[in-house]
């Protein structure tokens, strides 16, 4: 059953993920009774105008407040760099708007703190769009560990990485590597799904950090990460986040769990997913789970997740398929991640600052 009326919003930061994800989902024959897309915004007109003329979209700015000033919108949808949401959401919580942001909802404890109590001010949603809570593997582990099927958590590790691709290439359309790191870009998914799926609060985290002198590594900045939480339960996980796999690497994204209990060991791999392909393009591993093309539309977990989100803000009541994160949630994983920061700056542990008792609801 769709909502009786479509949520209008718009898109500001017109990088890679907007160009192939979102407005292709948006504009889809399965959201069109969801979503009205009413403007974009960029840092150049001349670029966005050519983004809305390219997908039929009726408005187009280069001015942020201008777009608040003149449009009637129900949310924001922020896709502007890891570093670059904070104003963003800001601006759009206090125009009385619902915001849909990118991961990590902010970089720094002073703006999530800032967020939080603006968003409760104004009584509106703030989602963070970690995706992976709506892929059926993780989901279903996690469903099974909070079930209790293998007894307390005990110990593991994780890892996430990405081909020198991301950070050293066009792939995506901003500096990313001066700005962000792998704690940041891909730590901050998995700090959400751990706690996602184990239903526990880390407490402190001891971490380290490298730079790569690889002549294929061009960036300065840290490219691997290793990070040891210890979580309320007095269980431990260590999670490996690096962008330096060689540009030969046949996927995006390398990544896979492994998770004891008092009563089992659950292996999660979630490189091969789907199939391998060998073609002129080279050995590939292929995701069809992530998003594909059907006949229905784009279909996916990608697709899921920002279907549910969407819902939810035009009906609260409605139940939904995907576990959506909180804004307790956007604020633990950017927690962790400078709790990560803090650690490796000081080669000793840190504490994780917890989600404020004043902003539960």
């Amino acid at each position: 059953m769709k909502p009786d009326r479509k949520l209008r919003i718009a898109l500001v930061g017109l990088g890679t993920w907007a160009r192939t994800g979102h407005l292709p989902l948006y504009l889809s024959p399965r959201f069109q009774p969801l979503v009205d897309v009413k403007a974009l915004c960029g840092r150049s007109m001349e670029k966005t105008g050519k983004w809305a003329k390219d997908f039929n979209i009726p408005r187009a700015y280069d001015d942020y407040e201008s777009l608040l000033r003149k449009e009637e919108l129900d949310a924001m949808v922020v896709c502007t760099p890891d570093h670059a949401h904070f104003d963003y959401i800001m601006a759009a919580l206090e125009a009385g708007l619902h915001v849909l942001v990118e991961k990590p909802m902010a970089m720094d404890m002073d703006q999530c703190r800032a967020i939080a109590a603006k968003a409760i001010e104004k009584q509106k949603k703030v989602i963070t769009l970690f995706h992976k809570r709506a892929d059926p593997m993780w989901a279903e582990a996690g469903r099974r560990i909070r079930a209790g099927d293998f007894g307390a958590f005990r110990m593991g590790w994780a890892g996430i990485q990405n081909p020198v691709i991301v950070p050293n290439s066009n792939y995506f359309m901003s500096d990313l590597s001066a700005h962000s790191d792998p704690n940041w870009f891909l730590g901050t998914h998995f700090y959400d799904l751990l706690r996602y799926m184990t239903g526990l609060n880390p407490v402190s985290v001891r971490a380290h950090r490298f730079k790569n002198r690889a002549p294929e590594n061009s960036s300065e900045n840290t490219d691997s990460v290793k990070a040891d939480f210890i979580l309320e339960n007095q269980g431990a996980i260590s999670i490996f986040l690096s962008w330096n796999l060689s540009k030969q690497y046949p996927s995006l994204t390398k990544q896979d769990m492994r998770l004891h209990f008092d009563n089992a060991e659950i292996d999660l791999d979630g490189t091969k997913r789907g199939f391998t392909q060998d073609s002129r393009d080279g050995y590939k591993y292929v995701n069809p789970y992530f998003m594909r093309e059907t006949d229905f539309g784009i279909a996916g977990y990608a697709a899921d997740f920002l279907e549910s989100a969407i819902i939810s803000i035009l009906d609260a009541n409605r139940a939904l398929p995907v576990d959506l994160p909180s804004l307790e949630d956007s604020w633990w994983a950017t927690a962790m991640a400078s709790a990560v920061e803090a650690s490796a700056k000081a080669l000793d542990y840190a504490d994780i600052e917890p989600f404020p008792i004043h902003f539960k609801q």
